[in-house]
């Protein structure tokens, strides 16, 4: 008896692995000391740390993550009605530890924060600030798993099943820099010194051609300054627009894709015209991320067996990830910040705080807090006030079970209006990223054939089988050692699993 030799075809599937699920911290000492023409501290309001992350390396098994963190101590000299600011830039570098080694484009997040500070006047012309940062990091590599696909030879019986997942994930991350002179509004007074500053760059197109995409927006920024003359502190907001062209080999429009930059800095020089700055020359690095995915059509086996040999098939449970979209949505956030005797809001301050989402009841549910900090005045003077927003919201995506979703969120703007009892708060959250859900499948991995234990053949060209309602064809073929297809075409079958009791022909394979 000839017995063709057992060939195996097996696919790959692409899986998702965490290899990094963290909050490293890293703390920070730095010394202050005030130039001569700047006012003496009488004192401290407020201290604001804003990290940004500006270099992402994946060597090996290890992270390297490198960044600045800008911290601005907000003070009032001795005539109290004048806002005033040390400013300082510190550099921070962090290297974490992976489970084991990844691919260089593997998907990193990080998003930083300040999770304490603690500031002090040494002397009226020293501070001491002590602050440390949290950089919340994950990182997704994609390993393979391969399955059987197909097989023929030593009499095998495969039943096949079509799945549909994510395909190689391609990512990449492209740093950059742009310069532009900023000019202060006609009603605005001259520039003397920078208290704070914000940016958020909003995207409103991204086109995926073949291997790029190119992305287009705004980058906001909006700044705190002290006037030349002294006073109230005034706010100016520019907004530039911004394209860039990302590479990204392998893409083309069947892709789903999530870009955002939400790592800026700036920098800003003054630029004196007749004696005073009504210009400045801001210079800002940005950090684009893209994630792309695309979900694949698969035919792959679930189950086999020999009718020939003894067989043992290896099936393994597996979870698979499907891209769902690509979500960018603007979710409100209100809240009510009491402060007393205020007369004039000057400006708000926000800063993202933690964030998380979750699934719950076919829903996905953001919650977090987004830290605010009000200046104003009084008739005493210029006052500050915190308020920890707390939020959660849902967030409306197309599926409703086993949802995965690891958004950027970043605060978008931010206005309020005086109330009897404080000040009404009004924020807007940007939130991106792509949804996943999971699906758990069955693939087999392998089959083992003994080929010297062959198995006992009947002579017999039929046999009859009575099955029960709800009975599935796969288990019968197993059981008699024959073929799905030869059944189902002997009895004139369309579907697998039986509705109702009936008798079979049941064809046995020759050879």
């Amino acid at each position: 008896m000839y017995v063709p030799e057992l060939k195996m075809t097996r696919e790959e599937l692409c899986l998702a692995e965490v290899l990094l699920d963290t909050a490293a911290e890293q703390s920070l000492d730095l010394d202050f000391l005030l130039p001569d023409y700047e006012p003496e501290v009488f004192r401290l309001l407020k201290t604001r740390v804003q990290p940004v992350v500006q270099q992402i390396h994946v060597n090996g098994n290890r992270l390297e993550l490198g960044g600045v963190c800008n911290v601005s101590v907000l003070y009032l000299g001795e005539d109290q009605n004048t806002l005033q600011a040390a400013r300082q830039s510190a550099p921070f570098s962090k290297t974490l530890e992976l489970r084991k080694a990844a691919d260089p484009d593997c998907l990193v997040q990080c998003v930083p924060r300040c999770y304490f500070v603690n500031a002090r006047a040494v002397s009226s012309r020293r501070l001491e600030v002590r602050c440390g940062i949290s950089l919340r990091t994950k990182v997704m590599a994609q390993v393979t798993q391969p399955v059987v696909s197909d097989a023929i030879g030593e009499g095998i019986q495969l039943h096949k099943t079509p799945v549909t997942c994510c395909g190689r994930r391609i990512t990449a991350m492209k740093s950059c820099t742009m310069s532009e002179d900023l000019e202060l509004g006609q009603a605005k007074p001259a520039f003397h010194s920078l208290l704070d500053a914000s940016y958020q760059i909003i995207l409103s197109e991204k086109k995926i051609m073949a291997n790029k995409m190119i992305v287009r927006g705004d980058l906001v920024t909006r700044i705190l300054y002290c006037p030349e003359n002294g006073g109230r502190p005034e706010t100016m907001e520019w907004s530039e627009p911004v394209s860039q062209i990302i590479d990204l080999p392998g893409v083309d429009e069947d892709f789903i894709c999530d870009i955002h930059a939400d790592q800026v800095n700036g920098t800003f020089e003054m630029v004196r015209g007749d004696g005073e700055c009504r210009t400045l020359s801001a210079e800002w690095t940005m950090l684009f991320t893209a994630v792309c995915d695309r979900n694949e059509d698969k035919y792959i086996a679930d189950d086999g067996f020999s009718c020939q040999f003894a067989s043992t098939p290896v099936v393994e449970t597996v979870p698979l990830g499907r891209v769902v979209t690509a979500l960018s949505q603007t979710v409100p956030v209100t809240a009510s910040m009491a402060v007393q005797s205020c007369e004039n809001l000057l400006a708000l301050l926000p800063t993202m705080g933690e964030y998380s989402c979750r699934s719950e009841e076919g829903k996905l549910i953001l919650s977090g807090t987004v830290e605010v900090t009000a200046v104003y005045s009084t008739a005493d003077g210029i006052m500050t006030a915190d308020k920890s927003v707390l939020f959660e919201t849902g967030v409306d995506v197309p599926v409703s079970e086993n949802i995965s979703f690891s958004p950027t969120v970043a605060v978008s703007a931010a206005s309020g209006t005086l109330s009897g009892d404080g000040i009404d708060l009004r924020l807007q959250l940007v939130v991106s990223g792509n949804v996943y859900q999971t699906v758990n499948a069955r693939m087999l991995t392998d089959l083992q054939v003994d080929e010297n234990q062959p198995l006992t053949r009947s002579d017999a060209a039929l046999r009859i089988c009575y099955a029960e309602p709800g009975e599935n064809l796969w288990e019968i073929a197993k059981r008699c050692r024959t073929s799905l297809p030869a059944i189902m075409e002997e009895n004139g079958l369309a579907d697998e699993r039986l509705p109702e009791r009936q008798m079979l022909l049941i064809p046995m394979l020759q050879e």
